[in-house]
């Protein structure tokens, strides 16, 4: 059995959308912008896949994050 860690940028998940449940499932997770921590907590919280794309879709070229 393995400890699964991640690091999460911005950059990663838009690379990642495919398989963005697989990405985000992790054992620990360091979380490096705005952006990540809001797609995190969003998969935290039971967010269905296509919830998680449509926030990153509408998101991704946003400055704020």
């Amino acid at each position: 059995m393995g400890f699964n860690k991640r690091v999460l940028k911005k950059e990663g998940i838009l690379l990642n959308l495919e398989n963005i449940m697989n990405y985000l499932d992790s054992d620990a997770v360091y979380l490096t912008d705005e952006f990540s921590r809001e797609v995190y907590r969003m998969f935290n919280s039971g967010k269905s896949k296509e919830e998680i794309i449509n926030f990153i879709k509408e998101f991704k070229n946003d400055d704020i994050f």
